[in-house]
Order: C-alpha cells, then sequence, then structure tokens
C-alpha cells in the first residue's frame, strides 16, 4: 500500500535496501522554496511530479490535498525560510512519498560556473527531462565545478549543445534578447524555468557554446536560488569575466520574477 510519511528535523527514515527506491534510484524527487510561511509555486512542482511519475510508470495516486497538509505539517517545524522535498520511491507495486526538509543552501558572494563538463546530457534517454534520483551524473558535474571554486558546472548534450547546469537551468542575455536551451536539448524544465519563460520575454532553442561565452550576462536558476547573475565561467584554466549583476536586464527580471512568485505562493502558516 502506497504511504506518506513525514519526517521532521533530526528524524530519520528507514527504507529497505531491496527496495527499487533505494537500490537503483527509482524514484523522483521536488526541492520547494518556503519562504516566510508560504510555499513557492506549488502547483507547478506538484504538476511537475505527477506527469513524471505517469511517464515513468511509477504508482502515484496520492490526493494532492492530502500532500500539501503533509508539507503543511512539516512547514511548522521549519525556520521561515527552508526548503522542503518530497521524494516520490517506487517499491514493488506501490510507492512511497517521503516530505522532508533541509536547511537553505548559503550561496557564495561570486558565482562561477565550470564550462568543461565531465558529464554530457542524453537528449535520448528516457530520463531526459524528468527529476529523478538517478543524479549521479549531476554529482559529478556539481564536484568537478566545486573543485574549480565554482557554483555549477555547465552540461552539453551529445549534439554538442548547450543544456543545463548540475543542479540550474541556464539564461543567458545575447543580441538584444534572453535565450535559454530549449526541451529538446535533454535539460530539465525547471519550476523556476518555466516561471522565467512566463513573465519574461524569452527565446528558446539550440545553443553552442560559443553562444553563452559570447553572451553579454549569463543567469542560473532553479527553486532554491531564484535568478542568480553568474559572475565568470571558467573555460580550459581561465576565467572569463562576466558582468551579469550589472546588466540593465537583471533587476528587472528579478523583480518580475519574484513577483510573479508572490502570485502563485501558498501560505502554510
Amino acid at each position: 500500500m502506497s504511504s506518506i510519511d513525514i519526517v521532521l528535523p533530526g528524524e530519520l527514515l528507514t527504507l529497505d535496501p531491496e527496495s527499487s527506491g533505494f537500490a537503483h534510484g527509482f524514484g523522483l524527487f521536488e526541492t520547494m522554496h518556503l519562504r516566510g510561511g508560504r510555499l513557492e509555486l506549488w502547483e507547478a512542482h506538484w504538476q511537475r511530479l505527477t506527469h513524471s511519475a505517469r511517464e515513468l510508470s511509477i504508482p502515484c495516486s496520492f490526493d494532492r490535498a492530502e500532500v500539501l497538509e503533509a508539507v503543511r505539517a512539516l512547514a511548522k517545524e521549519l525556520p521561515d525560510e527552508a526548503v522542503i522535498k518530497l521524494s516520490l520511491l517506487k517499491e514493488g507495486p506501490t510507492s512511497r512519498l517521503v516530505v522532508y526538509s533541509r536547511p537553505l543552501s548559503v550561496l557564495p558572494q561570486v558565482i562561477g560556473l565550470l564550462v568543461e563538463s565531465p558529464a554530457p546530457v542524453n537528449e535520448g534517454s528516457p530520463l531526459a527531462r524528468h527529476k529523478t534520483h538517478n543524479y549521479l551524473e549531476n554529482l559529478l558535474v556539481l564536484e568537478a565545478a566545486r573543485e574549480a571554486d565554482c557554483f555549477d558546472g555547465l552540461r552539453l548534450n551529445l549534439k554538442g549543445h548547450v543544456a543545463e547546469g548540475a543542479i540550474s537551468n541556464l539564461f543567458f542575455y545575447r543580441d538584444g534578447c534572453l535565450h535559454t536551451p530549449s526541451v529538446e536539448c535533454g535539460l530539465l524544465p525547471g519550476v523556476l524555468r518555466g516561471a522565467l519563460i512566463e513573465c519574461l520575454e524569452v527565446k528558446q532553442g539550440s545553443y553552442r557554446l560559443a553562444d553563452v561565452v559570447g553572451a553579454e550576462a549569463v543567469f542560473s536558476t532553479n527553486a532554491s536560488i531564484g535568478l542568480q547573475p553568474v559572475d565568470y565561467l571558467h573555460l580550459k584554466n581561465r576565467k572569463i569575466q562576466l558582468q551579469s549583476r550589472q546588466h540593465t536586464c537583471c533587476q528587472p527580471a528579478q523583480r518580475l520574477l519574484a513577483d510573479y512568485i508572490a502570485g502563485r505562493s501558498i501560505q502554510l502558516s
């Protein structure tokens, strides 16, 4: 029988080592931002989780309202700002939904993006465009980035097109327009990415690395960090400095995104 488990801060969760969710990473997860007692972009996160569950045949018969009540119960035990996570784990013919949290990550003052990626994105993979627990490739990219003192690493796909970061989506400003790779490039369509596309004029397409390196400004987005300007690209042991923070599109984009999120947040407390 499928179940919902709430893991409060300091508590542990018991998993069956023979279950597919534990042994093989057969599961999905969502990362949501809790700010001032409000859960940001809940509907978009829930829709993405349930859509991927259908696509990958992971049972997900949970009632939306019941899941939201579990999130609400957890939020009562958390500080005003935190990260709430959902993990949908396959357990034989059923599934397990785990509701838990982690502290909000502290962003570095200077954000770098490592361009040399050890793991390209396979845009033809059945896992592409889904946020699965099969996250080892992303972690390899992220570890390489952190070893180079960068916040994230940029991943290309097998065609050599820019796809995404290990933990973020990518936007860049060039030729008077904000650009982002299209989902056909194999990227995970982040909830913040979708929000930015809705509230701003954004061109989607297939781009080469040279398009990003030659951009006026570069930005990283995910549900935890929002839209963050990238200060430099780390390419072949040299730093290419960017003026993303000072670019004229930066603050207006952040304000529009903040207003969009505020209008689509749920009060939990």
